[in-house]
């Protein structure tokens, strides 16, 4: 894809559990979030189709729902690091809207840089596809604490 810089090798069957975590989630139900995959050194790509409501002039999909999607990345990357079971939940995130993100979907992508046992930090980067071509709508920095869910708790 044109402009998707470093696009990560992705494991198949990597962290099936989280993938069914964050697809079953309200919020991302709500924004058609597709988890594309994982990689256990700390990647992941995740995919929103824009729809004119994500916007704020029917065509630009607005910041806040840009820094959703580079969290869900962020986040994600961090987690795909961590034992099966084991999930990660955000303490903070940094995005940074540099163009605007309209196309035919948003491609984020998560890298891990800190997998700490208490902290951990990634970035992310978001960007606009339209056909082949990909443009850099935003970078983030996420920060997540690991959890290893008690039984019955509903993510």
């Amino acid at each position: 894809m044109n402009g998707l810089a470093d696009f990560p090798e992705l494991v198949p069957g990597h962290r099936p559990d989280l993938q069914r975590a964050i697809e079953a989630m309200p919020a991302s139900r709500a924004l058609g979030l597709q988890v594309v995959g994982f990689s256990p050194r700390g990647r992941s790509v995740v995919r929103m189709p824009i729809e004119p409501r994500w916007t704020f002039d029917g065509r630009s999909v607005q910041g806040g729902i840009v820094g959703t999607l580079a969290d869900y990345a962020g986040v994600s990357a961090a987690a795909a690091t961590l034992g099966e079971g084991w999930m990660a939940s955000t303490a903070g995130f940094e995005v940074h809207n540099v163009a605007p993100a309209h196309g035919e979907a948003l491609v984020a992508i998560g890298r891990s840089i800190s997998a700490g046992r208490s902290i951990m930090v990634s970035r992310a980067e978001v960007y606009a596809v339209r056909g082949d071509d990909a443009v850099l709508v935003a970078v983030a920095t996420t920060t997540c604490r690991p959890f290893e869910p008690r039984p019955g708790q509903v993510l």
